[in-house]
């Protein structure tokens, strides 16, 4: 069981494993994908030993099954698993005997089938790896996924044609990681299932980017094909608010969607004209729509009528100042969830809490302080 674990990641080893014909049941003539097979029943056997919800370091079988997963699937060092897990390197020798001993009879228990898809053990999975939202281009996701579905389709003797239907500045809301694994199980399905040519065309819709995967089917080849691997890709893109569909008249059309990335708007109350535009051109270059007010009377109008996600606001300000303008926008129903980022000379960030700012900057800021400030409170 050490050795499989040691060879996870590899292979030509996994293809030729002792353990393959006793774990998988009908292991695939092609070498790759047999491999293929075995990992990913190891895999789902760990994360099925992983519960969900955090580490419990006085339930040695549960912090055991976290070291193994860690240590075999996430590839940490044993230094960073011992923090994860506040453990000493002894305790961690002993949990990963333990883990292994646990995988062992886990996979025991399931010889000669293949395991059921488990929810469980994704949610376990993704809960290692987290969400991690961003403005992202799809075809940033393309360049990362592309080179491996490429050497299945030469493996598999299939032709892979990329299209590009997309306005070169359109971007989405997506996580790198998850939207990478999405788009190559998808690509994996459809090279095996298709019966010589798989396209994949990239486009822009209303409120949504797309990768579109169409191909003809091959029924003799449709079967060979994971039957679980749409159901896996649609779960990693709806972790990230997006979508799949898959339609079958004629040919095979699978549909990846993502959250198209609408540029937020953003309200700054400023009463210095040179600060609005330097504002408007710190912000306006990363994505951001910029509304510049310089009296703060028109605040709350003007947050409704934007639908806003941020206020930048200045405290030194003639006639209505700062501290007056927050109160009125966490007094009013239409603004008091709009997130406020108080910018000034004045710093006073207890203050600015507790009348209901998310956040303080003092000034003079440099535009990467914004900008960091903007992106931990607007999310993207």
């Amino acid at each position: 069981m050490r050795e499989l674990l040691g060879g996870l990641y590899d292979n030509a080893y996994l293809s030729q494993h002792r353990l393959l014909p006793m774990l998988v049941e009908s292991p695939s003539p092609d070498p790759g994908f047999r491999a293929q097979q075995l990992r990913s029943l190891v895999i789902d056997t760990v994360n099925s030993l992983w519960p969900a919800g955090r580490p419990s370091t006085g339930d040695r079988k549960q912090r055991a099954c976290r070291a193994l997963a860690y240590r075999y699937l996430d590839g940490l060092a044993n230094a960073d698993i011992r923090k994860r897990l506040a453990i000493s390197e002894r305790q961690l020798f002993r949990d990963l005997s333990l883990g292994v001993h646990l995988l062992a009879v886990a996979l025991s228990a399931r010889a000669g089938r293949r395991p059921e898809p488990s929810e469980e053990a994704l949610a376990a999975s993704l809960s290692r790896v987290g969400l991690r939202l961003e403005r992202l281009s799809l075809q940033e996701v393309c360049s990362q996924a592309l080179p491996v579905a490429e050497k299945l389709a030469t493996k598999l003797d299939k032709k892979l044609v990329v299209e590009d239907g997309s306005s070169g500045d359109s971007l989405a809301v997506a996580d790198m990681a998850l939207s990478r694994q999405a788009l190559i199980v998808v690509l994996a399905y459809a090279l095996r299932a298709a019966r010589s040519e798989v396209l994949l065309e990239q486009t822009t819709g209303t409120q949504t980017e797309i990768i579109t995967v169409r191909f003809e089917t091959d029924p003799q080849r449709l079967e060979d094909s994971d039957p679980e691997a749409l159901h896996l890709a649609r779960q990693l893109l709806e972790q990230q608010g997006g979508s799949l569909q898959v339609s079958t008249a004629g040919e095979q059309v699978i549909c990846l969607h993502w959250p198209k990335f609408q540029s937020p708007a953003i309200l700054v109350v400023e009463d210095d004209p040179g600060m609005l535009r330097l504002f408007g051109r710190y912000l306006g270059g990363h994505g951001y729509r910029v509304i510049g007010l310089s009296d703060g009377s028109r605040a709350v109008e003007l947050a409704r009528e934007n639908r806003v996600r941020l206020v930048i606001l200045d405290v030194m300000m003639r006639g209505m100042d700062g501290w007056a303008v927050l109160q009125r926008l966490k007094a009013s129903p239409d603004t008091q969830s709009v997130p406020v980022l108080v910018c000034s000379v004045i710093n006073e960030p207890h203050l600015a809490s507790v009348l209901g700012a998310e956040m303080l900057l003092r000034k003079p800021v440099t535009g990467e302080q914004l900008l960091e400030a903007v992106a931990t409170i607007v999310g993207i």
